[in-house]
């Protein structure tokens, strides 16, 4: 089996997009399994309670193996017979790890928010859902990475196998896979202010409202990842 420069790229794409996004998956389902742990040591039946909360984080790794499947589908590596792809489309490809990859550590904020749930839910089961509220709210960062992942797969030609794009142009997703995976960080804010939104809550709830406002206010510097992330695609040419 033989595989040109291309298709060596797309793997290690792949390779990215699963690893860095099973990093931030694995230490947030560890910093949600702590707390859920405690959980279960107080009240056994609160087991598949906290069980919900610990599963939170786990999204984001999801994500980065469906990313690489996807990659690895794209290059033929799957089916055992590579298909030779330009190293402009390897070179996207980087940028498709990188994007999901990256803004896959956002998960280590949502695990810091869910094992905030967990344990204030156990305590008092009716915050159960407010709780799920504030811990999903980092999850939207690795949205924006596998948005920007599947319009960089899209837009190179890897579901269609039409590659036109130039090198300069797989270099500029690059940036644009790094804008939005490096801004995905933000999650990680976002889960501290969740996680301590998800308490006053539970102490007030008439303040969820003023909570939320906080916890949302990191989600800005995300917004400007996914917002600048486009703009390299449009400016490059790649959409469009």
């Amino acid at each position: 089996m033989t595989m040109g420069t291309g298709t060596v790229l797309v793997v290690i794409g792949a390779g990215l997009a699963v690893g860095l996004s099973a990093i931030g998956a694995g230490i947030g389902v560890g910093i949600a399994g702590a707390a859920a742990s405690g959980v279960t040591a107080g009240d056994r039946e609160k087991f598949g309670l906290a069980l919900v909360f610990q599963a939170l984080p786990q999204t984001q790794g999801i994500y980065g193996l469906l990313v690489a499947i996807l990659l690895l589908m794209s290059t033929g590596i799957l089916g055992g017979n590579p298909v030779d792809v330009p190293v402009s489309v390897g070179l996207a490809a980087i940028g498709v790890g990188i994007a999901v990859g990256l803004a896959g550590l956002s998960a280590i904020g949502q695990g810091i928010a869910a094992s905030s749930g967990a344990a204030v839910s156990a305590r008092d089961p009716e915050i159960m859902g407010k709780g799920l509220v504030f811990s999903v709210l980092p999850e939207t960062q690795a949205i924006y990475g596998l948005l920007v992942a599947i319009l960089l797969m899209a837009f190179s030609g890897m579901f269609t196998g039409v590659f036109t794009i130039s090198e300069a142009v797989g270099f500029a997703a690059i940036g644009s896979g790094l804008a939005v995976g490096f801004a995905g960080l933000s999650g990680i804010g976002q889960g501290i202010t969740a996680g301590a939104g998800i308490v006053a809550t539970a102490q007030q709830p008439e303040v969820m409202g003023r909570a939320l406002i906080f916890a949302v206010m990191s989600e800005t510097f995300a917004i400007f990842g996914l917002l600048v992330a486009i703009l390299i695609m449009f400016g490059s040419g790649l959409m469009g």
